[in-house]
């Protein structure tokens, strides 16, 4: 068993490269151990000292080094690596784990369509190699936030500011918000308790249309966030977005990232000023995409838990 899951594994990295390396990407490599990371609030990173200096952190995602590769000229390249979050693990989240994260010129709905490519071609590959039951078919499920919400709780949640959404929402008998509740935090109330639990789970689909503080590195659109997140059996696969490419406009995302991680009891994450500037020097308009690898392993294979795929867990 233990050798059918490397075997499974060793292919599925393969077929990866070679569908990228088909589309015209070059495979990349970029440091694990770094000055800075995206401050993130939700995401805490490992942080690691070296003869007493530091802090330096494990990246929590290529994700900042791969842009600094566009600045310099690359177009589209993708990477598959090991990285570290601090997490709590569970059946779904570890510590370590490996991400494919690749960008390209376009938008966030090139990437979208391509992530489901992706998807399609080593479903298909593995039943054509393993036999393995082919599960998902095209085209995957798009939905939009705002349309989910005008169906499942008759409100459209970005027409509303902090105040209102929470005089609506109590009219409307959510017992779980309060008055010092942020708008993200009611938005996300609702979406877990009303909205999710209803989208039909059965077959892959994109949720987009997502608040803009879900992304501080994404671009914006009429206030919301040009982003998609891809769920299979349930689980985030994926998640992609539109690069915000403002230098400016990334600063103060970042900063107000830090003064709410600040909030939380976290520590702030120094800025990375060579990132920064370097995404005025990025010419053209792109997107990128993250991918669990595991996770993905998981779903194309049947398995529920990251336990069945993967041998070692800290």
């Amino acid at each position: 068993m233990l050798e059918y899951q490397f075997v499974i594994r060793q292919y599925l990295l393969r077929k990866m490269r070679e569908f990228f390396l088909e589309r015209g990407y070059i495979e990349v490599e970029t440091p694990y151990l770094v000055r800075s990371v995206p401050p993130d609030p939700h995401i805490d990173p490992v942080c690691v000292y070296i003869s007493g200096k530091g802090p330096y952190y494990l990246h929590t995602s290529p994700e900042i080094h791969m842009k600094k590769l566009l600045s310099k000229g690359l177009r589209r390249i993708f990477q598959i690596c090991r990285v570290f979050r601090v997490e709590s693990v569970d059946s779904l989240h570890r510590i370590e784990f490996t991400m494919l994260e690749w960008y390209r010129d376009g938008t966030y709905m090139d990437t979208l369509k391509e992530a489901e490519d992706l998807v399609l071609f080593l479903s298909s590959s593995l039943h054509e190699e393993f036999s393995i039951k082919k599960r998902f078919f095209s085209p995957f499920s798009v939905l939009e936030m705002e349309a989910l919400f005008l169906e499942r709780v008759g409100i459209n949640p970005f027409e509303f500011d902090r105040t209102s959404l929470f005089r609506v929402l109590k009219e409307r008998g959510f017992l779980t918000v309060r008055e010092e509740d942020t708008w993200d935090e009611m938005f996300f109330k609702v979406f877990f308790e009303k909205i999710e639990p209803h989208i039909d789970k059965s077959v892959p689909y994109f949720l987009v249309g997502w608040p803009l503080a879900t992304s501080s590195m994404a671009k914006e659109r009429n206030g919301r966030a040009e982003r998609f997140e891809l769920y299979i059996d349930g689980i985030e696969i994926a998640n992609g977005y539109s690069e915000l490419l403002d230098p400016e406009e990334q600063r103060k995302r970042f900063e107000k990232d830090n003064e709410l991680r600040k909030y939380l009891g976290k520590d702030e994450i120094p800025i990375d000023e060579d990132f920064i500037s370097s995404l005025s020097r990025i010419p053209i308009d792109c997107s990128g995409v993250a991918l669990g690898i595991e996770r993905l392993i998981m779903v194309l294979t049947g398995e529920r838990t990251i336990d069945s795929v993967s041998p070692f867990s800290l």
